[in-house]
C-alpha cells in the first residue's frame, strides 16, 4: 500500500465515521478552516519503517468540532463527547479493514482543543499501521 492509498483509506474512514471534511499534510499545519464543514478530520504527516517489503506507519489523526467558546461551556463538554464516538466509530471501522492491522491493537486517545480563530474541540488518536509494501503483493 503507497502513501497516497493509505491517505485515501484513512479519508474514507474518517468520513464513513462521521466527519464532515479531511485535511492532510501541509492543510494541517495552518489554523483550522472554519469555513469547511464540521467535524473534522486532520491527518498529520506519517513517517514509516520498511522491512522485508512489509511498511509499518506511524499514523497521528485529530477529529475536530467547532466549539466557539473559547472558555468552555456546556456546548464544548457535549463536543467533546460527539468527538469521543466519532473516533471510537472510526476505530471501529479502522480495526474491522482487512487490507491492514493495528500494531498491538492500540490507538491512544487524548483531548485537544486546538485555536485559530475560534476553538477546535475534539480528540488526537495515534496508532501504528502494518500493511504490506508494494514489492510483496
Amino acid at each position: 500500500m503507497t502513501h497516497l492509498e493509505l491517505t485515501d483509506l484513512l479519508e474514507m474512514l474518517a468520513l464513513r465515521a462521521g466527519a464532515a471534511s479531511f485535511w492532510h499534510g501541509k492543510q494541517t499545519e495552518a489554523d483550522i478552516n472554519y469555513d469547511a464543514k464540521f467535524p473534522q478530520a486532520h491527518l498529520f504527516l506519517m513517517p514509516s519503517q520498511l522491512k522485508a517489503g512489509n511498511v509499518t506507519t506511524q499514523v497521528a489523526m485529530a477529529f475536530y468540532g467547532h466549539d466557539n467558546h473559547e472558555n468552555g461551556s456546556q456546548d464544548s463538554i457535549k463536543i467533546q463527547n460527539e468527538m469521543d464516538l466519532l473516533t471510537q466509530q472510526f476505530a471501529a471501522l479502522l480495526e474491522a479493514t482487512p487490507s491492514i492491522d493495528v500494531v498491538d491493537e492500540l490507538i491512544n486517545r487524548s483531548p485537544v482543543l486546538r485555536k485559530g480563530s475560534g476553538v477546535g474541540t475534539g480528540y488526537f488518536i495515534s496508532f501504528t499501521l502494518a500493511h504490506i509494501g508494494i514489492n510483496a503483493c
